[in-house]
C-alpha cells in the first residue's frame, strides 16, 4: 500500500518494528522507499530486519494500527510475532491489522483476537508473473477457509480482472474492510477499464460495510456523471 488509509476519519498508525521483504514484487513502494530516500533509516535496505528498538510504541483506544507497514510480517520471526499479539492483548480497545501476501501464517491461533483484523493483497484475480508472492488463487482460498473475527483486504494497485470472478472471491472471503487503490508510481501495470473498476467498487459496497477508496484512484475512474451503466452480475449468479 501507498499512503496509509484513513479508517472512521483517523489515519492509520504505522509501527514498524520489523521491515522488509523477500516477495519482490515489481511495484513495491516499500522497497523503493527503503532503499532510496529513506536509506538513512532503514540501512539494511528491504532486507528482513528486526528494530529492538521500536518494540516499545504506546497507543491510544481509537487507534488503528497497522505493524509492518513496510514489509510483510510472513519474513519476522516469532519474537516480532509474539510481541505483536501481546501489544495487541495490551491494548484491547486498539485495532492492530496484520496484512500479508502469505496469508497462511494467520492460522496460528494467537492471531485471533478480537481486536485484530487479518488481512492480504489480492490485486486482481489473474496472475501476472510481477510477485514471488504465492498466486491470488491460493492467497483467496486461504483468507476464505481462515476463522477469524477481521478480516481485511487490500485490492491495491489493482490490475485488470474478471468482475465475476473477482467479486466472488472477495464475498466468499466476507472482509470487513476493503481498500482498493491504483498503481500510483506508474509501474506499467496492466489496468482494468473505468467502467470496470466503477463496476466493481458498486458491487463491494453490496458485499462490504467499509469499502475505502485510495488517493489516486479517481486516475482510473470514470466520473459519476458519465457513468451510463454497471455491468452486472448473472441473474442467479450470487456471489457464493
Amino acid at each position: 500500500m501507498t499512503k496509509m488509509f484513513t479508517y472512521n476519519g483517523r489515519r492509520m498508525t504505522t509501527w514498524n518494528l520489523f521491515t522488509g521483504c523477500d516477495f519482490n514484487c515489481s511495484y513495491c513502494w516499500a522497497r523503493k522507499l527503503a532503499e532510496g530516500k529513506l536509506r538513512k533509516s532503514y540501512p539494511n535496505g528491504f532486507v528482513p530486519t528486526v528494530h529492538p528498538d521500536r518494540f516499545n510504541k504506546r497507543f491510544h483506544p481509537d487507534d488503528f494500527v497497522f505493524p509492518v507497514s513496510m514489509g510483510d510480517i510472513a519474513f519476522a520471526p516469532s519474537v516480532v510475532e509474539d510481541h505483536v499479539v501481546a501489544t495487541a492483548n495490551k491494548y484491547p480497545e486498539t485495532k492492530f491489522l496484520l496484512c500479508s501476501k502469505k496469508p497462511d501464517i494467520f492460522r496460528k491461533v494467537k492471531f485471533h483476537l478480537p481486536n485484530v483484523y487479518l488481512g492480504t493483497t489480492l490485486e486482481t484475480n489473474r496472475e501476472y508473473g510481477v510477485t514471488r508472492a504465492s498466486p491470488p488463487l491460493v492467497r483467496y482460498l486461504t483468507m476464505w477457509n481462515l476463522t477469524s473475527p477481521h478480516k481485511f483486504v487490500s485490492i491495491e494497485p489493482l490490475m485488470d480482472f474478471d468482475l465475476l470472478t473477482f467479486v466472488r472471491w472477495i464475498g466468499h472471503i466476507k472482509p470487513e474492510i476493503i481498500e482498493v487503490g491504483a498503481d500510483n508510481y506508474r509501474n506499467n501495470l496492466p489496468e482494468p477499464s473505468a467502467d470496470k473498476v466503477n463496476a466493481l467498487l458498486v458491487h463491494l459496497r453490496k458485499i462490504c460495510p467499509v469499502v475505502i477508496e485510495k488517493q489516486g484512484l479517481e486516475r482510473v475512474l470514470l466520473h459519476p456523471s458519465t457513468l451510463l451503466a454497471i455491468l452486472p452480475l448473472p441473474r442467479g449468479g450470487g456471489l457464493c
